[in-house]
């Protein structure tokens, strides 16, 4: 167990590390930097010139990478372009994201189970069919359109949530989920397709298996079947569905925080972007891919702890 948790740590870091090569080679190869934010159209050369002195913009992009590297690890992520602490604003923002993709984790994970499990009590063409039907439609319909969509009916006509806005935890926990839901809904919605069409066909499998008819034999009824026999098999896989999730939570929240105006990572990113601020864009990226990686570390922990063939094949290996 030591060697393994070692291995996973070890390939954690890396993971990190080639992350903060990739994200800080893009942002230093974009054309253009703060400077031209900052400044006016009538700065002279000679005042960029100062500010990119200042900022440590003119150093060697070797020096500029190991800076930017330790100042991420020891937390010493620097200021905005307007002179705010980055550390300030992100853990200002990032419980914002943090709830929305909590939110749609949990829409998504039940949806799915209800209809499939509901869907494996009958097994059959149609039951299939319905699956296969509804997975493909939350996949194809893009994020901004489901998000218009919700709007429509559930803020314009149903006038059920709001329209846009966020409302802080402590203000209330049932204004905080009602000022969620719409965007939590909207990125559940494309998770639930994914995580519908492998639970139900993982399930399935499990339950055609020939301990499963056995138990089917000594009188256990199907609802009981699917919970205790079929369920813990596939756990391994629902844990790397919900990991697979969290990550696309997190990395797709910039369009439906945008579109909802809600005060979180995503839309801190693309205010970023758009003020070319290079500090924050990388420190936002690193800090997301952080927790996607650790989200991987812990899961396939879990995977070892609740699976023992993968335990006996990583031994071996």
């Amino acid at each position: 167990m030591g060697n393994r948790i070692k291995r996973r740590i070890l390939s954690f870091v890396l993971t990190l590390l080639i992350v903060s090569l990739f994200v800080f080679s893009s942002v230093s190869l974009a054309l253009g930097d703060s400077s031209s934010f900052v400044l006016s159209d009538e700065a002279s050369s000679i005042a960029v010139e100062d500010y990119r002195r200042t900022m440590g913009l003119d150093d060697n992009i070797f020096i500029r990478y190991l800076r930017f590297l330790g100042n991420f690890f020891t937390l010493n992520w620097g200021k905005t372009i307007g002179g705010e602490e980055i550390r300030k604003v992100i853990l200002d923002r990032l419980p914002v994201t943090l709830s929305l993709s909590f939110y749609s984790i949990l829409f998504s994970t039940f949806f799915s189970i209800l209809i499939v499990f509901f869907s494996l009590q009958k097994r059959g063409m149609k039951e299939s069919r319905i699956i296969s039907i509804l997975s493909s439609a939350f996949l194809v319909l893009p994020s901004f359109l489901t998000s218009l969509l919700l709007v429509l009916i559930f803020s314009l006509w149903l006038k059920l949530f709001p329209v846009s806005g966020y409302s802080r935890i402590n203000n209330g926990f049932f204004m905080h989920f009602r000022s969620l839901f719409l965007p939590s809904l909207t990125l559940s919605l494309l998770h639930s397709s994914l995580m519908m069409r492998i639970m139900y066909s993982t399930l399935k499998e499990s339950l055609e298996m020939p301990y499963t008819n056995t138990a089917l034999s000594k009188g256990m009824k199907e609802k009981s079947l699917v919970v205790s026999s079929a369920l813990k098999p596939s756990l391994p896989i629902f844990f790397t569905l919900i990991s697979d999730s969290i990550s696309s939570a997190l990395g797709g929240s910039c369009v439906v925080e945008n579109v909802f105006a809600l005060p979180g990572m995503g839309s801190l990113m693309v205010k970023g972007a758009l003020e070319r601020d290079a500090s924050l864009v990388s420190t936002c990226v690193m800090v997301v891919a952080f927790l996607v990686s650790f989200t991987f570390l812990v899961t396939d922990i879990l995977t070892d702890t609740v699976d023992p063939r993968i335990r006996r094949s990583n031994e071996k290996a």
